[in-house]
């Protein structure tokens, strides 16, 4: 998904240690494939590189093996986006002239490219047993460390890489990156605060976006990474970034706006889908959140995460057929996968297997749709106070939560506690104001207030949220009887007066 390290690779393989730059080389080559290589060169540097490329083959049927030749020829395939023929013929250059710190370099950045990160690993220890304390050495061994996922080893190569060389920005990028996945994020902050003054671009600006966020600051890392889209408005992590902060904040509008935005610009994979659908999941727009997941799987077939998301989405939407498939394949790969557990927990709630359900539930209490199962558990239980502590506990980690909203308030007046269930409406009516659902259910709570005390005000305000709902729909307000009860009350008090 980060193309931006692709760009670093590339940046690194023309640093000092490029043999664009026609070192002197190291081995006393004989004349005729010297020649040969020295026409070679002239050619890649006007990027004629289909030219030079015939020009080494000739000099491959000399008698004596160059290394050189090959060296170049393994250049050109690289220029070529050959990446095997570029590490077949680097390999063949180190082979003959196994003291050339340059070639085992290229072949390691060849390596890395061609994804045989071990193999990169050894070439870049090579290059360092010849001549110690290269930066370039150092940047791309940590490269094919950090592709092996050994993070601290990779981090301690790129400390090294900017140690030697304090102006080695990727170096320095990197570092932070890999204190990022390794937690050390005061580090990581201090290094890209001096990317950020000294070279700023895209990939840095995003990063330091993604720590800002990392750290709980959504407002700075919603600032860094609109402004690393100034750099690149093709940045694809910046669009994904935007709409996970923007829906972490509830703020539905920007954050679909951004996954959208990446969708128009055809900045398109599986990934943008499966978070478009996550933050759909969360105002329960299940219907679309199931279309963007279906785009997903398309995708990405075989992503455990995608399939986990779309079996949820279709328990919620009660296609438990459709689901079942889905959910056990997930569990055969993953058999703790906490969606998983949520959508099971579902299933058996559904089922009435309430103990079942609150086992699989009790997974995590931070996610909303845990809480708010967890609570109709308890509802069926009778257990009233532990109801209330799952509904608050739902409303307030999703205070856009609807369904949460609409039955919290619906055992509220099953208890009589109307005052408490007007105050849980009206806060959930500003996430939602024209709600049809809500807008019934606090109608009725104020008339039943007004009922036991009579107050004209209070009248009135209950007949206006009655007006709204007839307004928005009149086939869908449920209390027309209540409604002519009130206004008949509200005439009779203005006769009297």
């Amino acid at each position: 998904m980060f193309g931006w390290l692709d760009d670093i690779i590339g940046k690194i393989k023309n640093l000092s240690s490029s043999i664009d730059k026609y070192k002197e080389e190291t081995v006393i080559q004989s004349l005729p494939s010297l020649t040969y290589v020295n026409r070679a060169k002239k050619l890649i540097e006007k990027n004629q590189l289909q030219e030079a490329k015939l020009i080494l083959n000739k000099a491959l049927n000399l008698a004596q093996k160059d290394a050189l030749v090959y060296k170049y020829l393994g250049l050109v395939y690289e220029k070529l986006g050959k990446t095997e023929l570029a590490v077949e013929n680097y390999q063949a250059s180190a082979d003959i002239d196994s003291q050339d710190k340059t070639i085992w370099q290229r072949l390691g950045f060849a390596l890395i490219n061609a994804g045989k990160y071990e193999n990169a690993e050894k070439s870049f220890e090579n290059a360092n047993k010849i001549q110690g304390n290269n930066t370039d050495t150092f940047t791309g061994w940590g490269m094919s460390l950090m592709k092996q996922k050994r993070y601290d080893e990779a981090r301690e190569k790129f400390a090294e890489a900017s140690k030697i060389n304090k102006y080695n920005f990727s170096a320095v990028f990197l570092c932070a990156v890999m204190e990022m996945k390794l937690e050390m994020y005061d580090k990581a902050e201090l290094k890209l605060t001096f990317l950020a003054n000294v070279c700023p671009n895209e990939s840095n600006t995003f990063e330091f976006a993604r720590l800002r966020a990392l750290k709980g600051d959504k407002e700075s890392a919603i600032h860094y990474a609109l402004k690393s889209l100034d750099y690149n408005p093709n940045l694809f992590p910046a669009y994904i970034l935007l709409g996970q902060l923007y829906g972490d904040a509830y703020d539905e509008e920007n954050a679909l706006k951004y996954f959208k935005a990446a969708e128009d610009k055809e900045l398109v994979n599986s990934d943008l889908y499966l978070e478009w659908s996550k933050v759909l999941e969360k105002f329960e727009k299940y219907d679309e959140a199931k279309c963007k997941l279906l785009k997903a799987f398309e995708l990405s077939p075989e992503n455990i995460e995608v399939m986990a998301h779309l079996g949820l989405c279709c328990v919620t939407r009660k296609e438990f057929d459709e689901a079942k498939p889905l959910l056990e394949k997930c569990l055969d790969a993953e058999p703790e996968n906490l969606i998983v557990k949520q959508a099971l927990g579902i299933v058996a709630y559904e089922n009435n297997e309430l103990e079942k359900a609150m086992s699989y539930l009790r997974s995590t209490d931070e996610d909303a749709i845990n809480c708010y199962y967890m609570a109709k558990c308890y509802e069926k239980m009778n257990n009233n106070t532990k109801v209330k502590d799952y509904y608050e506990a739902a409303i307030l980690i999703n205070p856009k939560y609807i369904s949460a909203f609409a039955d919290y308030s619906r055992y509220l007046i099953s208890k009589s506690e109307y005052a408490e269930a007007q105050r849980k409406l009206r806060k959930a009516l500003k996430a939602d104001d024209n709600n049809i659902v809500l807008l019934n259910l606090l109608f009725y709570a104020s008339y039943i207030l007004v009922k036991e005390n009579v107050c004209e005000y209070n009248v009135k305000e209950a007949i206006t949220i009655a007006d709204k709902i007839i307004n928005i729909s009149p086939d869908l307000f449920e209390y027309p009887e209540q409604k002519a009860e009130l206004s008949k009350l509200l005439q009779n008090n203005s006769e009297r007066e």
